[in-house]
């Protein structure tokens, strides 16, 4: 009975630290909307075009780690690259079920009696399988975690440095001690 009360407090814990997650990003999501639509309609308000770039944001290594390591999957997700997402995300969703439904089968196995139920008190095989899940949800943690990591760089690779390789740059400088300023522009080049 306390292997089976054990595995539903994970279960719930799981699903609310899920839940809080999702909350998060839908409010960071909701947010950066707003501001778009804030600044569409100060620039409508002002009678003026205006002029939004819509560039590919630069995609965190370490945030795409942290976010496959609270939940696989979410790394991938977060770099755009959602069929390993999908997947990792249900493997782990697979393994936790199975996970609890071999909790709940071990509690019904070995709670014949009124007395709490040890780990040495479980047969080998029921051990070596309970260890054994464990550890494919541990591996799966972690090729979730490498992999995320390797997705941020490939879609900053890909995406994110070829478009700004693309654009016309233009800066500008001030230097107070000459009063001057100076302005230059460069353009991309493409070698065929």
């Amino acid at each position: 009975m306390e292997v089976c009360i054990l595995g539903y407090r994970l279960v719930s814990k799981l699903s609310l630290i899920a839940i809080i997650i999702l909350s998060l990003f839908s409010i960071a999501f909701a947010q950066k909307d707003k501001q778009i639509q804030q600044n569409k309609q100060s620039a409508v308000q002002s009678n003026v075009t205006p002029i939004i770039f819509e560039e590919p944001e630069r995609k965190d290594p370490f945030i795409a780690g942290v976010l496959s390591w609270s939940w696989s999957g979410l790394g991938q997700f977060y770099t755009q690259n959602y069929k390993k997402g999908s997947a990792f995300l249900l493997a782990d969703l697979a393994e936790k079920g199975l996970l609890v439904y071999m909790l709940f089968n071990l509690s019904e196995k070995y709670s014949g009696s009124d007395q709490d139920v040890n780990w040495v008190d479980i047969s080998k095989k029921d051990q070596t399988i309970v260890v054994g899940l464990l550890f494919s949800i541990f591996i799966t943690r972690v090729f979730s975690v490498i992999d995320a990591v390797d997705s941020a760089h490939n879609y900053n690779r890909l995406i994110y440095y070829p478009y700004w390789k693309s654009k016309q740059g233009f800066k500008t400088s001030f230097e107070p001690e000459n009063t001057s300023l100076h302005i230059s522009v460069s353009y991309p080049v493409n070698f065929k």
